[in-house]
């Protein structure tokens, strides 16, 4: 098991410094950096203590669901991958930003979900509750999951708010705010 937590550990890192590194260097400041990303940032430090603790000093995991959890992990580092290279060219601005959008995404992952940063984040922290199957982490998805939601609404209302009103508002009733829309019945 050492191996499995080896791997969950050098992954969850990935994942960890890739965000940061868009935090810092991909997405614009309009205004500098809102007081929302500073409460995000005590958040994402007391989950991230929780979450190398708790894979550390888990003794024994669920091989299956040890496995299952690194490929939440390279999930959530393919999705974010694909999400940096749809919006390179034309940055967004930093979670919590007044800025009114200037553009809009409905390539790459965004064809998919609305939020796929957001979601990859959301896929990172679920990553650690399957690698060391201790379901008292699902506590951690949600309460990084509240703000997630909370700033994904304030932005689609900042689109609403925007000369893309009407466009947003097709590809919203089309696709899903962090998981994609299945057709049941088409």
């Amino acid at each position: 098991m050492l191996v499995l937590k080896s791997c969950a550990l050098i992954l969850f890192t990935t994942c960890l410094i890739s965000f940061s590194w868009a935090g810092l260097a991909l997405f614009t400041r309009p205004n500098g950096i809102p007081n929302g990303v500073r409460i995000l940032s005590v958040l994402w430090t007391l989950l991230i203590v929780l979450q190398v603790s708790t894979i550390v000093l888990t003794e024994e995991t669920n091989l299956i669901l040890g496995l299952m959890g690194l490929s939440i992990y390279i999930s959530s580092l393919v999705l974010f991958s694909w999400t940096v290279k749809t919006t390179k060219e034309k940055p967004l601005s930093l979670c919590y930003s007044d800025d009114l959008p200037n553009h809009i995404f409905t390539t790459g992952p965004y064809k998919f979900i609305r939020n796929p940063f957001y979601t990859s984040y959301l896929l990172c922290v679920l990553g650690g509750v399957f690698v060391t199957n201790q379901l008292w982490l699902l506590i951690t998805v949600v309460v990084i999951f509240v703000p997630y939601y909370q700033v994904a609404r304030q932005e689609e209302a900042k689109f609403l708010a925007s000369s893309f009103a009407a466009d947003y508002k097709v590809y919203k009733e089309n696709t899903g705010m962090f998981l994609p829309k299945l057709l049941l019945f088409s």
